[in-house]
């Protein structure tokens, strides 16, 4: 490993945002969860000290470094790595379409004056209700988050040499989702509804660019009298699980292609999509556990930061790259291809971009006011190497 990548947070912004501290919870450090995703020893011993009096410090030092699958009593298939091999060139489509094996449907167009009609009665409808915002801008964000991964493909797929699998369409875009909830999970409830414009771009928008603050609309009166009188509260717009609907509605789209138009059991899909939902959750718990590092009272704790988002990195992103056989870890390349000579060795250097990657755009997230946020101006995503 770089031994650069212990000193980047001097140079860095702050990891965690002054928005979100106080939406930090403490982890507790389950002996589980650190095995899979810590490579700090101390830290491991630490967990098993708390897991019993049985358990020697010499059996957790040995789980560090030990190459583990997560707990399986909750997982689908405990002998599943990266699942078919086929070799994935398209782009994800989003919204994810009902089938995804139909031809796109032919667009349909219209005169100004169906779209002025049609857009006026959407509005008065609802079109900036609370449930309908939420759906709506992160939508923008998915769609945003897809461009992203599509326009740094250089990076992930060339000089990364990633394989070109659904796993790896997994675990870049989840990355990039975790990102992006770290920010949605610091939105309080009493921001008021931005009223989105109509028309409205696909993509996200700028920040800065929400429309002034209005005078609430006959919906949006009755919609707080609703969550008055039920109450449930003003202005709870649930942007974290949508955002995540959105993305495993893609997920799900992407296995049923992996998987072929000949499979046509739902329970295989519904077994993969567990399997890697399993994985997300791994994923988001170790990423809080780094943020929880980060802003932690202990100067140790603050000092091995770096060291850990670099452990989840590699983890998570390289699938323990440079063990195993080939030396390319749990990575399951297509038929006739392989990693590149001498990959593992160019990897510390790529972690550490990609450290330096998570700790720039959280940084940047946290800049966007709360409003711009709930409007889906949050921007797009930088290239990882800059």
């Amino acid at each position: 490993m770089n031994p650069t990548i212990r000193n980047t947070s001097a140079s860095l912004l702050p990891l965690l945002s002054k928005s979100s501290r106080s939406a930090t919870l403490a982890l507790p450090l389950h002996p589980l969860s650190i095995r899979y995703l810590s490579t700090t020893p101390h830290l491991l011993v630490q967990a098993g000290a708390g897991a019993g009096a049985g358990q020697s410090t010499a059996t957790a030092t040995a789980n560090a470094t030990e190459p583990a699958r997560p707990p399986h009593k909750h997982i689908a298939n405990p002998k599943f790595v990266t699942d078919r091999p086929v070799k994935l060139t398209h782009k994800p489509v989003f919204p994810a379409p009902h089938n995804p094996f139909a031809p796109p449907p032919a667009q349909k167009t219209y005169n100004d004056l169906t779209l002025k009609v049609l857009r006026r009665v959407n509005k008065l409808l609802g079109y900036n209700r609370r449930r309908r915002t939420t759906a709506r801008e992160s939508g923008r964000m998915m769609k945003g988050i897809v461009e992203a991964v599509e326009a740094d493909q250089e990076f992930w797929y060339g000089e990364c040499d990633l394989p070109r699998t659904f796993h790896t369409f997994f675990t870049i875009h989840y990355l990039y989702v975790l990102l992006t909830l770290v920010r949605l999970r610091a939105l309080p409830n009493y921001i008021a509804n931005p009223l989105s414009p109509l028309p409205q771009s696909a993509y996200p928008g700028l920040p800065g660019t929400t429309t002034p603050l209005q005078r609430p609309s006959i919906i949006d009166t009755l919609d707080n009298l609703g969550c008055y009188f039920s109450r449930v509260k003003q202005h709870d717009y649930r942007y974290q699980q949508t955002l995540l609907t959105h993305f495993f509605n893609i997920v799900e789209n992407e296995i049923r292609l992996m998987l072929g138009v000949e499979i046509t059991r739902e329970g295989e899909t519904m077994k993969r999509l567990r399997e890697y939902q399993e994985r997300g959750n791994f994923a988001r718990i170790s990423l809080d556990y780094v943020l929880g590092l980060t802003k932690s009272d202990e100067p140790k704790d603050r000092e091995i930061a770096d060291a850990e988002l670099a452990s989840f990195v590699w983890r998570f992103i390289f699938a323990r790259r440079g063990t195993g056989k080939n030396l390319q870890g749990e990575l399951v390349y297509p038929e006739g291809e392989g990693m590149k000579r001498d990959k593992e060795l160019e990897m510390s250097e790529q972690i550490e971009q990609i450290v330096k990657f998570i700790r720039r755009e959280v940084a940047r997230l946290d800049t966007i006011s709360d409003r711009d946020v709930i409007a889906g101006n949050v921007g797009l995503f930088s290239k990882v190497r800059q």
